[in-house]
């Protein structure tokens, strides 16, 4: 039987005819609508709310599992816990768009290029795509970022891996190149007489499945993908609305990729100290480097800096906490486009915990002191397994912190600076990170934040040819550590679980 789906939404009210008992996921997943599911379609992540209007629709039981008694008073229900039985009307928001970061210090965009020559350059992260327009000298002309369109398949890496293995790969590489495709009609200053480059980073999956190459061999040992180096290509074969030469940076490893190569190329110098470059990402990469010697790492993090497995949590987009303080029981937010406050992204997240932690609410173990919840802003909340996330996430990355540095045989007294990177790194505050033991107190007064310096690498690389050199001698040159073979890792991991 055939029904009729009315959705409003941010693009006004749109009409679709529905076969009967579909599962209102896949529809809107089909139709376009990004409602930020984010695990599959297994009612685990509780992201996917929308609003039925019409007809009210009784609470299934993931429902009452997974929202609050507020939403569901609401009429606030789980896309993938709801099928469709009759004509209905639901309204849905649209968490796609999102802010793109670059360095700590945002660059004045330009309105048009002052050169003959324009590139463009896109970082598919796990959770965000960001592509930006850019002249020969490298100065940005327009900036796009949205969340990646193949959350739907999974948060991490893991499950994107298992979901083309499983004969995915197709939906993952359509979802990719269409989005890219979509943000490239919408570009106001394309001017494809200028144009003459696309340049691509991002982790070793994430490039497999924008190129369509086979990945399940990245889940299992010895864990090995169909290529490490820079694949170069045409736009037209991939699927793209431009033909012109696409070139993806080159990894490192299958477990440290080129965004890693690209956040290395922003930061590298001539000095003979070292600098340590954690990325902050669902799958944590950690560089540590000077003028000659490269060496990289990376921690299984987790999703939770980037919004997923966190209760409401969401990426670096409109309305997301980016920042908190609490002084003499005076809570203070910001959000992204200073709205009204929805979720929290990463940087509000580690605000949160190190604030909590200030004021003597939370112990050294994670245990909440004043209940389950604490409401961070009205009807935001950071809950109890939320806080058990964060120190999952933390205690990794600290762990491949300090295991990388011993495997480099270098002391703390080597190292120079720390920066801090990732999608919502321009929003970190460095003490609070150090609050909540996300580096080594040892390195705490070091710490800087670096905004998105995998897209800032790849602006350097698409724009100016020594630097592809040296991206290229990065990547070939850099020793990784696999710290996931060392016996030392878990015990480690439990000693960083406190706070």
């Amino acid at each position: 039987m055939r029904l009729e789906l009315r959705v409003i939404s941010d693009r006004g009210r749109q009409k679709f005819t529905i076969e009967a008992g579909e599962n209102l996921l896949d529809v809107l997943s089909r139709y376009g609508y990004d409602i930020g599911a984010v695990c599959g379609g297994k009612a685990s992540c509780y992201k996917c709310k929308v609003e039925f209007v019409d007809p009210v629709k009784p609470p299934t039981p993931k429902d009452i599992s997974g929202l609050s008694k507020k939403e569901l008073d609401e009429n606030i229900r789980l896309a993938c816990a709801n099928f469709i039985w009759e004509d209905s009307t639901v309204r849905v928001k649209d968490a796609s768009k999102m802010e793109v970061l670059l360095a700590a210090k945002e660059p004045e965009i330009r309105q048009q290029s002052t050169s003959g020559h324009e590139h463009l350059v896109v970082d598919i992260g796990t959770t965000t795509l960001a592509l930006v327009l850019v002249d020969s000298s490298g100065k940005v002309i327009e900036a796009h970022g949205r969340k990646n369109a193949q959350a739907p398949y999974g948060a991490d890496v893991i499950s994107r891996i298992k979901h083309a293995s499983q004969g995915g790969l197709p939906d993952l590489n359509k979802a990719i190149i269409g989005q890219i495709n979509l943000i490239l009609k919408s570009m106001k200053n394309l001017n494809l007489d200028r144009l003459t480059s696309m340049t691509v980073l991002g982790n070793t999956t994430m490039l497999h499945l924008f190129l369509g190459k086979d990945c399940s061999g990245l889940g299992f040992h010895p864990y090995q993908g169909e290529f490490l180096a820079t694949q170069e290509t045409r736009g037209k074969a991939l699927g793209l609305d431009l033909d012109l030469p696409v070139k993806t940076m080159p990894n490192i490893s299958s477990f440290a990729g080129s965004d890693l190569t690209a956040g290395i190329l922003s930061l590298t110098d001539k000095s003979e100290k070292y600098k340590l470059l954690v990325d902050l990402g669902t799958n944590a990469e950690i560089a540590l480097f000077k003028k000659d010697k490269f060496f990289a790492a990376s921690a299984a993090a987790g999703p939770a800096f980037e919004g997923a497995g966190i209760k409401q949590g969401m990426p670096a987009i409109a309305g997301a906490i980016s920042s908190f303080s609490l002084v003499n029981g005076v809570t203070r937010i910001k959000t992204i486009g200073n709205l009204l406050p929805v979720g929290i992204c990463g940087s509000g997240l580690i605000d949160i915990v190190a604030q909590l932690l200030e004021n003597r609410l939370l112990d050294e173990t994670g245990h909440m002191l004043l209940g389950p919840q604490f409401e961070v802003a009205e009807n935001v909340y950071i809950y109890a397994e939320d806080i058990r996330e964060m120190q999952l996430a933390k205690a990794a990355i600290a762990t491949a912190v300090d295991m990388l540095i011993a495997a480099a045989n270098v002391d703390f007294d080597d190292i120079e600076k720390v920066y801090l990177s990732g999608g919502f790194g321009s929003y970190i505050n460095a003490a609070n990170a150090a609050r909540i033991g996300l580096i080594p107190k040892e390195l705490s007064d070091k710490i800087k934040v670096a905004g998105n310096t995998g897209l800032s690498g790849g602006i350097l690389f698409a724009t100016d040819e020594k630097k592809r050199a040296l991206a290229e001698k990065i990547a070939a040159s850099a020793t990784y550590i696999d710290l996931a073979q060392n016996a030392e890792f878990s015990q480690k991991y439990i000693d960083y679980i406190m706070f």
